[in-house]
């Protein structure tokens, strides 16, 4: 039986966690479409959480912005574990019943007792990710190093703002990987056989 086949018949998390650069999204968008599943992130779940109640509280989450505000902390008073339960609600509701890849939004944390979850987490070294940025933005070598920093501080920030857990510690994910040793294109065709091995370990007669 094909992977495809074995996903349709299975129901599938696969959360993305990801450094800025390191080409974490495109892996996202990549796995999806070999899977034929949906794929959310920033701009796919903001347009879902605009069309719902409480968008204006929890659009900082969506946004990945840095969490570090008192006043943010006081709006923010319907909590899970003292913080965040209505966008952790949202994002449940939104892959209930359905196979998805999701990428950041604390995602690996909010599924982390989900038994269809698989989690994983890109990273890459400096020149990799400096090199993208620079690219993808348009941006110089002196800019490009401050704005990796700035997202990862902010994407860092949020993630221990919601879950009081490490955002890029091993021990948060099912499976690290190194984008810059292999390249995008073939980071993709790594992580494939391990959803299939993990799908076919779940389910023994897929």
């Amino acid at each position: 039986m094909t992977l495809e086949r074995r996903v349709f018949m299975s129901r599938l998390l696969i959360t993305i966690g990801r450094e800025y650069g390191s080409g974490g999204r495109e892996i996202g968008q990549k796995l999806a479409e070999r899977l034929n599943i949906a794929f959310y992130d920033r701009k796919e779940l903001m347009e879902i959480a605009k069309h719902r109640e409480n968008y204006e509280d929890v659009q900082s989450f969506y946004e990945e912005f840095p969490v570090n505000s008192l006043l943010y902390a006081i709006a923010m008073n319907n909590f899970e574990n003292g913080i965040g339960i209505i966008p952790f609600q949202q994002i449940r509701a939104i892959c209930a019943n359905q196979s998805c890849v999701i990428v950041g939004r604390c995602s690996n944390y909010i599924f982390k007792d989900d038994p269809d979850l698989i989690s994983i987490f890109i990273h890459a070294n400096p020149e990799f990710r400096l090199k993208r940025v620079m690219e993808m933005e348009q941006l110089s070598k002196s800019r490009a190093k401050e704005r990796i920093s700035e997202v990862d501080r902010g994407r860092k920030s949020l993630f221990e703002y919601y879950t009081k857990a490490s955002w890029d510690k091993a021990n948060g994910y099912h499976l690290c990987l190194d984008s810059s040793i292999l390249g995008i294109d073939q980071t993709v065709e790594e992580i494939l056989p391990y959803i299939n091995r993990r799908i076919r370990i779940k389910n023994p007669t897929s």
